[in-house]
């Protein structure tokens, strides 16, 4: 038997019929006749929302993904920093340290795996909501290559739903803070001349700071609520970026070393590669660190180990020469460093030139 099906109710969002009319749908008056609402239902602008809004949710929940990997290799890079500073600090004093090593090394694992905990809960929920992406992407196409018209109007108010709760989910992780980077450092008491009356040198101290992940959102959602029946093309603004970074600039953080201590670099930096050189700056107060030209920079590029990006400066360097070895987000990145870098040589010798 048929459904006498000949109205959408916009303000409910469901189909109805005639006896419909008289009964809870007698105070409304958005309504869409519902031939002209399915004629086009699969080329209409409401289904590319849908596939654009999927993707959408899709790369935001990559970027989450990938930027709260990156804080797990920095966790252990800090801790590996912390440990060779607590290295350092115990050759000079006696052997009543040896206690108070081993209190403070076990504080910092368990700080350690505690954070590790609620990152890993993070991209566990994540993980799953990318699954469940995928699922309703396979049904989107299942849809629009099988269903009818209306079947396929339904099903995708259905999978429109489900992508506002993704989107709501995405929202709620950058609410509650669950983007912040954490950051473990290693804090020394000033007070060491009474060693014996001292219960504790150090402390490990928990930290976040402001991520430079960036999420895309529509700035129109209005358009996912009615079916437009003649399809637009979108707009170039039709999309915001919340935060972006220049493409030049990259978050990195500076390998333990001898020649990392003595230019007195530590943690994570924004290294900016510009016409003036190599620039590394204090990620919260964006103040230059160090600063290589190219002019006295005598090698730069990709390391063999994955991710790692090394500078090597010569004597005309201000504290002398040496080489930084820097971890990158991602593998790609050590190549786009080399390649801005050289593109930016490459510039700078053709204009002596002319």
């Amino acid at each position: 038997m048929a459904i006498d099906t000949k109205l959408i109710c916009h303000k409910h969002k469901c189909s109805c019929c005639a006896k419909c009319l008289l009964g809870g749908h007698k105070n409304c008056k958005d309504f869409t006749d519902i031939n002209d609402a399915v004629c086009r239902i699969k080329s209409s602008n409401m289904m590319l929302e849908i596939e654009n809004s999927m993707r959408e949710v899709t790369d935001n929940l990559q970027r989450i993904q990938t930027n709260r990997a990156g804080n797990l290799s920095s966790l252990k890079l800090h801790r590996q920093t912390i440990e060779t500073e607590i290295q350092i600090a115990r050759h000079t004093v006696n052997n009543h340290f040896d206690r108070l090593e081993r209190t403070l090394l076990e504080e910092l694992h368990i700080i350690e795996n505690d954070e590790r905990k609620k990152i890993n809960k993070i991209l566990a929920s994540v993980e799953l909501k990318e699954k469940e992406i995928a699922e309703l992407q396979k049904s989107l196409a299942v849809t629009k290559q099988h269903a009818s018209d209306l079947q396929t109007y339904l099903i995708s108010k259905q999978i429109e739903h489900e992508l506002m709760e993704s989107e709501s989910f995405i929202q709620s992780i950058q609410n509650n803070n669950d983007l912040s980077d954490v950051i473990i450092s290693f804090q020394t008491n000033d007070m060491m001349k009474s060693l014996e009356n001292i219960s504790k040198f150090w402390k490990i101290v928990v930290q976040t700071s402001q991520s430079d992940i960036f999420l895309v959102r529509q700035k129109n959602k209005q358009t996912l609520t009615k079916v437009d029946i003649v399809t637009k093309e979108y707009p170039d603004h039709q999309y915001e970026t919340i935060k972006t970074e220049e493409d030049s600039c990259f978050i990195v953080t500076v390998k333990p070393a001898n020649d990392a201590l003595k230019f007195g670099l530590n943690g994570q930096y924004r290294l900016c590669i510009t016409t003036s050189g190599f620039i590394l700056e204090d990620i919260q107060k964006k103040i230059p660190k160090c600063c290589w030209s190219f002019n006295i920079v005598r090698k730069f590029g990709k390391r063999g180990i994955e991710k790692e990006f090394e500078i090597t400066v010569g004597r005309r360097n201000i504290l002398g020469e040496g080489t930084v070895v820097l971890l990158c987000s991602s593998k790609d990145e050590p190549y786009q460093m080399s390649c801005i870098a050289e593109n930016i040589m490459k510039r700078m010798k053709s204009k002596v030139k002319h």
